[in-house]
């Protein structure tokens, strides 16, 4: 017998009232309430509950022994300063089925619609972010990469081949792979459209390609299967999505994948953010040619807000250890000095904007009220709030 999900709550009237109950009944969601003059009830779930909602990688059966314990409680310093990704992380992910989160139901994934599945992915992205942010970055390319085969049909003659490729991308997600990007190219200035990376066909209405050009900013690299990357096809002028399988490729120009610099650990330390100079690799184009925008638009901006929800889980991050911070201070009778008061007092009102704003567009992706303005706006506005929280805390704490 399958078990049923638990709700747990203190014995308050509202948890007990009647619509809850009947909401529970019918999500089938089994209520459960502390023990009357069991006082440490509470305290034990919401332990619990702390553990499950800011340190994912909690092991759901707990340790098998007191020195595993040891290793995992040591992870947090080793991994603040790590250069590049671990393989186990995004083992640990799959494990946790944070990858077919990008896949529709129908093809058997977990994604539903913008409406009902924005929240929840937003929401994992903000709570991995506190533990580890550069693999939460890494991981989240793979959320948006996808969203442009989530269309479930495309105009003839190209919906054949359309379908035969929707269908291999997300069966690829189910065997295992990974998807991430690796778009930007040197002197573009971030601009995709700048592209100056070649496509040639291997034969006349084929999809399968051979791809020259420089590209960096390949996030995952060496973790990721498949990334996917912008270039000119041969014969014509506008640049078009297409994708290459990078996995069991070596990186020293063989099979034509060169790495040419090394992330080395700049901003987010270990995203593996390697760049790369392809001559002839294999790359796929997609099953819909020239229209990149419209495929770029069945996003409908959850790639910005997977960026945002990674910075504000940052915020949080560092919102609480500084909280631990002040509160040491505070048993220490060290009182803070007037500047930090005020320095603390302003990254406190910041955060709550970036809290705002990320909740705020989370409720329009709910409604479907959305627009690519605020999308931007939103990813803008929390990009420029966080640094300011983030240089107040610094000098906060030293």
């Amino acid at each position: 017998m399958v078990s049923k999900p638990v709700l747990h709550g203190y014995n308050g009237a509202t948890l007990k009232a009647t619509t809850v109950l009947a909401m529970l009944y019918w999500l089938g969601v089994k209520p459960s309430y502390s023990r009357p003059r069991v006082s440490d009830d509470n305290a034990y779930a919401e332990s619990l509950f702390r553990t499950a909602k800011y340190r994912p990688e909690f092991p759901a059966k707990g340790f098998a022994s007191l020195d595993e314990a040891r290793a995992w409680a040591a992870e947090r310093a080793e991994r603040q300063e790590r250069t590049s990704a671990d393989q186990a992380d995004f083992d640990q992910l799959r494990r946790l089925g944070v990858p077919l989160m990008a896949v529709p139901v129908e093809c058997g994934g977990t994604w539903e619609s913008l409406a009902q599945s924005a929240r929840p992915i937003c929401t994992m992205l903000r709570i991995l972010a506190q533990g580890d942010p550069s693999i939460t970055l890494a991981s989240a390319m793979h959320q948006g990469v996808l969203g442009t085969w989530r269309i479930p049909t495309v105009p003839d003659p190209y919906n054949a081949a359309w379908q035969q490729q929707r269908q291999e991308v997300f069966q690829s997600v189910l065997d295992g792979a990974w998807w991430g990007t690796i778009v930007s190219e040197p002197g573009s200035g971030g601009d995709a459209g700048k592209t100056r990376s070649l496509c040639v066909s291997e034969a006349p209405g084929s999809l399968h390609y051979r791809i020259s050009g420089h590209k960096h900013f390949g996030s995952g690299s060496g973790l990721t299967s498949f990334m996917t990357t912008r270039a000119i096809p041969e014969g014509e002028t506008t640049p078009d999505l297409f994708f290459l399988e990078v996995r069991n490729h070596p990186w020293d120009g063989s099979t034509g994948m060169r790495l040419t610099a090394p992330w080395r650990g700049h901003g987010m330390r270990s995203t593996n953010s390697h760049a790369f100079e392809f001559q002839h690799f294999p790359a796929t184009r997609v099953a819909w040619p020239g229209h990149q925008a419209e495929l770029m638009a069945a996003n409908s901006g959850l790639g910005g807000m997977s960026f945002s929800s990674v910075i504000t889980g940052i915020v949080d991050a560092a919102m609480a250890y500084t909280r631990q911070w002040l509160r040491s201070r505070r048993r220490q009778e060290n009182a803070l000095r007037p500047y930090q008061h005020t320095e603390w007092t302003m990254a406190e009102q910041e955060a709550f904007l970036i809290d705002r704003a990320w909740e705020g567009t989370l409720q329009s992706l709910d409604q479907g009220t959305l627009d690519r303005r605020m999308i931007l706006m939103t990813k803008e506005c929390i990009a420029r709030l966080s640094e300011s929280v983030l240089s107040r805390l610094c000098k906060l704490t030293g």
